[in-house]
């Protein structure tokens, strides 16, 4: 006996949904002949769960130790045929359809794939058979973060800068700074967009720079909830980096370089307990011989809503008096409805985004290099409808990036005066400036 289940999103081929919208879809069965079963149910379940294995010592003895915890976020049980009171119902040959319904929470995390723990929303229908293995049918789907840039905090459009230094051998042979100045003209980004970055290398020692690492990094921290012992692991992951230029010793030099946020969930620290997501920018000066290189940072915001080009500008004066309840109206008439399927819809100029996997995640949920961890079977719900592993899909958007950011004081002076002694300054877009 052959059958076929196929699950189907209503007007959403992607099957990519945002919290707060509702899910709708239908349930199509295929027989070909007459079968009994005692029931057919369809859960519809999201859920964040960790997991990972240590090595600690106690009493002179090394053992392994699981730490792991799990959140719930829907848990929908619908019988579709049956009950469970019901012993055996017959359904008859031919096509069978069946609708469904289900809101997604506003505040549920985006889904995430990791190492050593994930965040996943899917739907699957079970034949409960008699006297048998029940029949499983799945397909997952992607929910996303409602994280509107524009409403986040008002520091994400203002300029970052970061700097540090660092020198090398000992009294007396020590060396002066190798400085590194990093500045980016925002800290909010969307997934599409390209971070312009400046990067400012002040060499007063002795030893060169052979190389410059861009690198844009996902920081990942996972968590264990009772009953399992409290605990805390973290992941680094480079989502996309590239090779800069070197610097000579006893010079300074400036570079403008791009690093584009390729497709990847949005930055989230409160909505789920077990999970944080975080993302950076990081710079790492790669020094000739046995020393340790330098890395400068800067923390940026990855949402689902880009900032608009246009702030709103409020008029200087005495600020009204509200009350707690007139601030929650007008956060609500200012803030993005959360049940659109489109919330960046309301700035005109920002066009619909691609869905795209998340390259990142897809070479790091299928190898694991730590021998810790035992190699996991991959379960049959964790499998998409063509029967292959599971990715989340993330909307890409195809928007100009920021410009570049503006160079520093300390800089601007610098250059006026170099400048000033030799006019033929070499300046080389792709190579960056000398000083």
């Amino acid at each position: 006996m052959v059958v076929t289940c196929e699950i189907d999103f209503d007007n959403n081929p992607h099957g990519t949904y945002f919290g707060g919208q509702v899910l709708t879809g239908r349930v199509t069965l295929k027989l070909d002949k007459t079968k009994l079963v005692k029931a057919i149910t369809l859960n519809i379940t999201g859920y964040a769960e960790t997991r990972w294995i240590e090595r600690v010592t106690r009493n002179r003895r090394r053992r392994r130790r699981t730490f792991y915890g799990r959140e719930d976020y829907i848990a929908s049980k619908t019988f579709l045929v049956g009950s469970n009171l019901s012993s055996q119902v017959s359904i008859e040959a031919g096509i069978h359809t069946y609708n469904f319904v289900c809101l997604i929470p506003t505040e549920c995390p985006s889904s995430f794939e990791g190492a050593h723990g994930r965040v996943r929303y899917m739907t699957n229908v079970t034949l409960v058979r008699p006297w048998k293995f029940d029949q499983n049918y799945t397909r997952c789907f992607t929910v996303l973060k409602v994280m509107d840039l524009n409403f986040d905090s008002p520091l994400l459009r203002v300029p970052a800068h970061s700097e540090t230094s660092k020198t090398y051998c000992c009294w007396p042979c020590r060396s002066d700074p190798l400085a590194l100045q990093l500045t980016v003209p925002q800290t909010g980004f969307v997934p599409g967009q390209n971070v312009p970055i400046s990067v400012l290398v002040t060499n007063d020692s002795h030893i060169p720079v052979e190389q410059l690492l861009i690198s844009f990094v996902m920081l990942v921290t996972y968590h264990s909830k009772p009953p399992s012992m409290p605990n805390t692991t973290s992941e680094r992951l480079v989502v996309n980096t590239f090779k800069g230029d070197a610097v000579q010793r006893n010079c300074k030099k400036l570079f403008s370089y791009e690093i584009r946020v390729p497709a990847t969930p949005p930055t989230c620290f409160n909505l789920c307990g077990i999970i944080q997501i975080a993302y950076q920018v990081e710079v790492e000066a790669k020094v000739k011989g046995c020393h340790n290189n330098e890395v400068v940072s800067i923390p940026v915001t990855i949402g689902s809503v880009p900032l608009s080009q246009h702030v709103p500008i409020q008029p200087r004066g005495l600020v009204p008096q509200l009350d707690v309840n007139e601030l929650a109206v007008e956060k609500l008439a200012t803030a993005p409805d959360p049940n659109s399927s489109s919330p960046w819809a309301v700035d005109e100029s920002i066009p619909p985004p691609n869905y795209q996997e998340a390259i990142h995640m897809r070479s790091t949920a299928a190898t694991k290099s730590d021998d810790l961890d035992e190699p996991e079977p991959v379960p049959p719900n964790t499998l998409s409808l063509d029967g292959g592993a599971y990715k989340p899909l993330y909307p890409v958007f195809d928007i100009p990036s920021p410009s570049a950011p503006p160079p520093t004081d300390y800089t601007q002076n610098y250059m006026a005066e170099r400048a000033f002694v030799n006019p033929a300054m070499d300046v080389d877009k792709d190579k960056g400036t000398w000083l």
